[in-house]
């Protein structure tokens, strides 16, 4: 019996010992669940799965069941043992047109089902299928591409592994080793095969290849090792069993000449998963085995695989195949040079897979297991420091602060020991399968951005300042956004960096190369893709059509609601999103606005969603209108250099404005829901990040911009915190602004009392000296902060309605005015009567308003706010005094000169970034090791101003947090 006659559902697998039992606490493990399946008929549709695991011959499926289904209660397998077939059930659906072999068993085969939970608790379904349709038997390869179809197409499984015993095609593949690929080469000889447009194709698996973190423990502690079954005594009588079988072979051999490496006792140690990406079996329609080097090309020897691989391709279905070596390569020589016959070779390797085919197929199975189970990971990555990293002495700042705030873990709220209790997430993550990828110019809606690898679901990475590090504009928030909160398609779609050093890449340049060239986007998968991956326990399915009214998630909880009307319902159906910490989160799959929010009966409105790691996926950029908001003022300015003779002047935010956050880590909004529950655990992490680490700050003292814009009162309450003292203006700010960011935004940009944040310290004998303008915004967060607006106080508007009630009642849309009034919640706000966000609208109105009511016009003038023209405004002043500038570069084309210092980030000993630096900066001498570090340490000292008074202090863990209202539809 070999692997090509092994095909009965029915006959004694082979021979040898009982199959051992699987130590599963060995590798602190647990073995696979198995899954009840509903009585059916043999006709019907399988279930769904997320993953198909094919085997073949009777021995490949004992061992199989046995791995899989049969190893909980820690018992062996005996080599007759029949009786767990019982569990499997028998699947015909589509095969009625195709007869077997009569030995091979009704088509298509038998299945099972078991769950598989991996490393980051994300569990799989697995359907195991033991297939009676073959390659080199009929109904050959019309038959086996027709199963594998319907086993995809009724699963919907997003990948399929093909597994079982396999020739060997190398001699450092030994016997009970396995092999893992993803790619396969067809060659037919059968002429019922033969005629196949596919004959001589390669087909490789380029978007998956499977997971190997569990790959030396299963090795060292699981897998069978074969010396202990091919005893000397045994193999003296399969040798004997040899001479029986050919009594009449012409060729003198002894059984030394049949040992060589690859089947040796002495040499079957411990068995090796021999990881070969890219490297091909080949599969072939007759049994091939391999003889010396004339297969060396190839991974392994099957006769099926090939076919899985195209139809799998066809059907954009992942596929890998996980074979054991059962028969290795065969001697074509006696150790005197007489040639072994055919039927010698093949006699001897028969006997090999009798004996051995059952236990190689164990270990097959179980690096299968391995594959599946070692997907995610259980632990941060990188670890997480509770104080600064250590970092190699000599480099520069803003080298060291990528290690440093990378790996910060100093907050237990965002960074728990157990990653289990982490409020957050785990949310999509995507690699970049390139150090330094090119960069993508973007457009103003989602565009593709690069083919990228998903990572393990996980909480993002602490963010170090996005851009130049010596562009002159700098922006500065709280913290990023946590964007895959929000209940939404897009929150649903989002990914987070989450960078490796896999496959010959360096995790750390990546993520100095992502934040250095950010801009305005953030990245996501296609919905689609996503949905593939909503985990089948605790979907919500609609029981008919209707819409998706509310998505509302009030405080960090994991469990929250959503409000559905059905089609023909008077009222709202509320759902609970029953969400566990540690868990994959919930997400819905529809909008609560038009006209992404109807959904038709049976379809998924929420579930959780697990994206696997490892996978090849288009990355997409989207814009975030916090980044963008800036964008009005930039061009503004531009416009100003355009007028000043710089033609070419071209201002991008990521190269001429620098983002920054004062806290590094990402969160949905900025209040004590959100971030621990009381006002003293927003202390801890302002504390921790701001003070103690000084992150923001570090980089602020490296960069020197010319000009900081503060976005919000809530920004620079906590940046007055650690900075009021070094903050200079002739009238201090007001703690208590009226008006609140808008006030702000008045004092800060009057260019007869300028706000600057001044630094001018002594380390060590050297004197550290710069001047930041300081601009107050409002949030970016919202965009009706930045159309053109006039704002009046509860007292002014009193006037104001009082003396002009002709202009009061005009102030409609048909004029181009909106009328905001006050929340009867909060009556002292202020009163605003918005413009068009068109610019041309708005100047209309203005000017209809100046015709018809000249009086009230005039009134309403100081109350105006055009916050970007404000802002722009204080970027002229700077041009026209020296501090902005632009260097001309004398073909026409040049930039907005960098600011003061050297700079390394882009080029250093770690890595050189493509054409950088542009600016020369690098080529400027350092400050002395460690001093900048000394200033900032200094600078937060000296930094505290007088206590704010405890409104202030209130506005600064109440005000809205960074999440945007809800964005437009995909």
């Amino acid at each position: 019996m070999t692997r090509y006659t092994d095909i009965s559902p029915s006959e004694s697998v082979a021979k040898g010992p009982e199959l051992p039992s699987v130590e599963w606490q060995r590798i602190n493990q647990a073995a696979p669940l198995r899954l009840r399946i509903d009585p059916r008929s043999p006709g019907d549709r399988l279930p769904a799965a997320d993953i198909v695991i094919v085997t073949w011959t009777s021995a490949e499926w004992s061992a199989m069941d046995h791995v899989f289904a049969g190893s909980e209660a820690g018992a062996g397998r005996a080599i007759h043992d029949w009786s767990w077939k019982e569990n499997w059930f028998p699947y015909t659906r589509a095969a009625s047109g195709f007869t077997a072999d009569p030995k091979s068993g009704a088509l298509w085969g038998y299945f099972r089902m078991v769950q598989i939970t991996d490393r980051s608790q994300r569990p799989w379904r697995v359907l195991l299928f033991k297939s009676n349709s073959h390659l080199a038997h009929p109904p050959w390869i019309e038959g086996l591409s027709a199963m594998i179809r319907a086993i995809l197409a009724d699963t919907g499984a997003d990948r399929i592994y093909s597994i079982g015993t396999a020739g060997g095609g190398r001699l450092n593949v030994r016997l009970g080793d396995v092999v893992v690929t993803n790619a396969a080469l067809l060659d037919l000889q059968r002429p019922q095969n033969a005629g196949d447009p596919d004959n001589g194709a390669m087909f490789r698996c380029q978007t998956w290849y499977p997971a190997s973190a569990l790959k030396a423990e299963v090795e060292q502690n699981l897998l069978y090792r074969l010396r202990d079954l091919l005893t000397p005594d045994i193999v003296n009588a399969l040798f004997a069993e040899l001479q029986i079988r050919d009594p009449d072979d012409p060729s003198p051999y002894t059984l030394d000449d049949l040992l060589n490496d690859p089947i040796r006792p002495s040499e079957l140690g411990t068995p090796f998963i021999h990881l070969l990406k890219d490297v091909p079996l080949l599969t072939t329609d007759f049994y091939f085995i391999g003889a010396d080097d004339d297969a060396v090309a190839y991974s392994f020897l099957e006769m099926d695989d090939a076919v899985i691989a195209r139809e799998a391709e066809r059907l954009g279905v992942r596929y890998a195949f996980i074979r054991n070596i059962s028969d290795p390569i065969v001697n074509t020589r006696t150790g005197s040079g007489q040639r072994l016959t055919d039927s010698v070779r093949s006699a001897w390797s028969a006997v090999v897979y009798e004996q051995c085919g059952f236990f190689t197929s164990f270990n097959g199975a179980l690096a299968t297991w391995a594959a599946i189970a070692g997907e995610g990971t259980p632990v941060y990555d990188p670890p997480r420091d509770r104080v600064a990293a250590p970092t190699t002495a000599g480099d520069p700042l803003e080298v060291k602060l990528v290690r440093e705030v990378r790996s910060c873990g100093t907050c237990t709220f965002f960074w728990p020991d157990d990653k289990r209790t982490q409020p957050y997430g785990p949310y999509t993550a995507f690699d970049l399968e390139l150090n330094t990828p090119y960069v993508v110019p973007g457009s103003d809606n989602g565009h593709p951005w690069l083919l990228g690898r998903t990572r393990a679901p996980s909480f993002p990475d602490p963010e170090v300042a996005d851009g130049c590090r010596k562009a002159p504009i700098m922006t500065i928030g709280i913290n990023p956004n946590l964007t895959a909160f929000l209940p939404s398609q897009r929150g649903a779609a989002w990914a987070y960096p989450s960078f490796s050093s896999l496959d010959n890449t360096d995790a750390w340049t990546k993520y100095a190369w992502y934040y250095r060239y950010r801009s305005v986007y953030q990245e996501r998968f296609s919905l689609d893709f996503v949905r593939k991956f909503i985990l089948p326990e605790g979907r919500f399915y609609a029981p008919r059509g209707g819409r998706l009214m509310a998505a509302l998630r009030p405080d960090d909880s994991p469990q929250w609601t959503i409000a559905v009307r059905y089609d023909g319902d008077a009222t709202d159906t509320v759902i609970t999103l029953p969400g566990q910490l540690g868990d994959f989160p919930y997400v819905v799959l529809f909008d609560v606005f038009p006209p992404n929010n109807a959904f038709a009966a049976g379809d998924v409105i929420a579930g959780r969603v697990a994206v696997p790691e490892g996978l090849q996926v288009e990355v997409l950029q989207e814009p975030q209108g916090y980044y963008t908001q800036f964008l009005p003022t930039l061009h503004r300015f531009q416009d100003t250099l355009h007028a000043a003779g710089h033609g070419g002047a071209k201002l991008q935010i990521g190269e001429d404005v620098t983002q920054l956050d004062m806290v590094a880590c990402a969160s949905p909004h900025w209040n004590p829901g959100f971030l621990g529950g009381t006002p003293q655990s927003i202390t801890e992490i302002v504390d921790n990040c701001v003070g103690r680490n000084a992150w923001a700050i570090k980089q602020l003292i490296q960069t020197r911009p010319a000009v900081l814009f503060v976005v919000s009162q809530s920004s620079w309450n906590m940046l007055r915190q650690f900075l009021g003292a070094h903050v200079m203006r002739a009238e201090p700010l007001p703690d208590r602004p009226e008006d609140h960011d808008f006030t702000l935004l008045r004092s800060t940009t009057d260019p007869m009392q300028p706000c600057n944040l001044v630094f001018d310290v002594v380390v060590d004998g050297l004197r550290y000296q710069h001047t930041t303008r300081l601009v107050i915004t409002p949030h970016f967060s919202y965009g009706t902060n930045f159309v053109p607006q006039y704002r009046l106080s509860p007292a002014e508007w009193e006037n104001f309605t009082a003396s002009y009630a002709d202009f009061v009642a005009a102030l409609t849309e048909e004029n181009g005015f909106r009328l905001i009034l006050p929340d009867a919640e909060k009556p002292d706000a202020y009163t605003v009567v918005q413009l068009s966000a068109d610019p041309e609208k708005a100047a209309a109105a203005r000017s209809w308003a100046e015709q018809q009511f000249p009086a009230a016009a005039a009134a309403l003038r100081p109350s105006y706010y055009d916050a970007n023209a404000m802002m722009a405004s204080v970027l002229d002043d700077l041009f026209q005094q020296g501090k902005l500038g632009w260097t001309d570069l004398g073909n026409g084309t040049g930039y907005l000169s960098r600011t003061e210092g050297s700079c390394q980030f882009c080029v250093n000993r770690h890595w050189r970034f493509p054409n950088e630096c542009r600016y020369g900066k690098d080529k400027e001498a350092p400050p002395p090791a460690d001093f900048l570090e000394r200033v900032a340490a200094q600078i937060v000292a000296t930094g505290k101003p007088a206590p704010l008074t405890p409104p202030a202090v209130m506005a600064s863990v109440t005000a809205p947090g960074a999440m945007a209202p809800p964005p437009p539809p995909l």
